[in-house]
């Protein structure tokens, strides 16, 4: 009998210690805020990316979290929202609340971001991004280019380089005739700069054309081989062109923007701003190595140029710059500025992020 009631004594009082821990649990996590305002967010990067896992998940709930839950992200990846070349009218009209815009999808309406798309040869994607931030606090003319959104934070890819299946590209001999896949102005004017031919197509639509054989070459930065699957279907890499970098930005619907409470507002650009361009960039320049090492376990091919071919590619690459330059400056804008500060800039941030 004694035995028995020790028995039901014990399980009562493991019964009532439980239910202690689940009602000090109940009572010290962090309510969800009621109401909590709902923002559809879209990107181009497939739900198991690196980019997608490490780097817009992550900002999202560090959203979720700085407005003590009063915001709710939800990520719309692959595309599956908008079409990526519509993101700046599509958040503007409210189609979407928060997009990944591709700035060198719409060059005329960017001309100045497009300063971090020229080939610059900045060292990594944390780099470049920090310096397009600076550059949008400083020039009014930048922030004009995105007077009809809010904009979040940029974030920018590390240096594109040169890719293919079948042929080891080693100099510029080797580019004549060359089909390559490109995403925007700067990358066609470096390919014909160099002798290739350029073709214009969405990254997500590069596998197929690069395994059919319907392109002979792809310029792309490696982060996002692996996960688009290009890394797949090409066996030799240029390691050390550093053709150029390509910029990216956050944007938010500027109705929802200012209906948000002053406190909300805050508390996103607590996480915004320089915060998200080094954690993205970090991210980006984790798959970069990520990528390589894949490529390299399946023997492909690193080739790096000569220093006297690089030199001679430079020259061409320099003369595209200085046309960019030029076309800002009669347009009456501030071509040569922003690229001494780009320059200023780029000496600060390579100390810092080498």
């Amino acid at each position: 009998m004694m035995e028995r009631r020790h028995a039901l004594f014990s399980g009562m009082t493991r019964m009532a210690f439980l239910t202690g821990i689940i009602l000090l649990t109940a009572f010290c996590a962090k309510p969800r805020a009621k109401n909590a305002v709902e923002l559809k967010f879209s990107i181009s990067y497939p739900a198991g990316h690196p980019m997608t896992t490490d780097a817009f998940e992550v900002w999202a709930k560090r959203v979720e979290s700085a407005t003590s839950d009063k915001v709710k992200i939800t990520i719309f990846p692959s595309d599956t929202l908008i079409a990526p070349i519509t993101a700046y009218d599509a958040v503007k009209k409210g189609a979407c609340d928060i997009a990944m815009l591709i700035q060198p999808y719409e060059p005329n309406r960017f001309p100045l971001t497009m300063i971090m798309n020229q080939p610059l040869d900045l060292p990594n994607a944390v780099v470049s991004g920090q310096i397009a931030w600076e550059l949008y606090q400083e020039f009014p003319e930048i922030q004009d280019e995105y007077k009809d959104v809010k904009l979040l934070f940029f974030y920018s890819t590390s240096a594109y380089e040169i890719h293919s299946p079948k042929k080891a590209i080693r100099g510029r001999e080797d580019l004549k005739g060359i089909l390559i896949r490109v995403g925007g102005p700067v990358d066609k004017a470096i390919a014909e700069a160099l002798g290739g031919t350029p073709e214009f197509m969405h990254m997500p639509d590069t596998y197929l054309a690069l395994s059919k054989g319907v392109l002979d070459a792809l310029m792309s930065s490696f982060g996002p081989m692996k996960g688009l699957r290009t890394a797949e279907v090409t066996r030799f890499h240029i390691e050390n062109a550093n053709l150029h970098t390509s910029i990216f930005g956050i944007i938010m619907n500027l109705d929802k923007w200012k209906k948000l409470p002053v406190e909300t507002r805050q508390a996103i650009e607590s996480v915004s701003g320089l915060e998200a361009t080094e954690l993205f960039g970090r991210v980006f320049d984790r798959t970069d190595a990520e990528t390589i090492q894949f490529m390299k376990d399946k023997g492909d091919t690193f080739i790096r140029l000569s220093e006297e071919e690089k030199l001679e590619w430079r020259k061409s690459l320099d003369m595209i710059v200085a046309d960019w330059v030029k076309e800002q400056e009669d347009r009456g804008l501030p071509g040569q500025q922003i690229l001494e500060t780009v320059l200023r800039l780029k000496e600060k941030y390579s100390r810092l992020y080498p």
